[in-house]
């Protein structure tokens, strides 16, 4: 039963990170014609695009991996095998923790937040708020890489 709570916490969590990815990507994207033409002239432009779009890929991707398989435990966690059902867990703590580990690099600064690296700039407001919903999915995939721990070791005391 804890288990389940734990999973059910995970998709209510992972859906909540969806949501920050999906809108700083769409923000993101506002600036992709601009972006591009910078990089054609700049090798440090076209890298900070290229790692732009890689990390936010990352966090998109493992958020919805993460819910996809909360619902799957949740639904039919009994009826997957026994090796499924106990590595999952520990395989989603190890991919969530890569990649908010990967954004991390990249977005932030010394202070461990996403605007210390990048910082707000005036008369940007949609890339401010990037970087507002991108320190929020790192939050949230450092929800998920606890929850996912937590469930790891639950599934070896309770069993599913």
């Amino acid at each position: 039963m804890l288990l389940k709570l734990i999973h059910v916490a995970q998709i209510v969590i992972a859906a909540y990170g969806a949501m920050q990815s999906q809108v700083a990507i769409s923000k993101l994207l506002e600036y992709e014609d601009a972006t591009k033409k910078l990089a054609k002239i700049s090798s440090e432009a076209e890298r900070q695009l290229h790692k732009t779009r890689t990390t936010q890929a990352a966090g998109a991707v493992t958020i919805l991996v993460s819910f996809a398989i909360s619902v799957l435990l949740v639904t039919r966690g009994a009826s997957y095998g026994a090796l499924v059902r106990y590595l999952s867990s520990p395989f989603m703590a190890l991919a969530v923790l890569t990649a908010r580990t990967y954004i991390q690099d990249f977005w932030t600064g010394k202070n461990g937040k996403v605007t210390a690296n990048k910082v707000p700039l005036p008369k940007m407001g949609d890339y401010n708020e990037v970087l507002e919903r991108t320190q929020k999915s790192v939050e949230v995939l450092g929800w998920l890489t606890i929850s996912w721990i937590a469930s790891s070791a639950l599934v070896l005391i309770e069993g599913y």
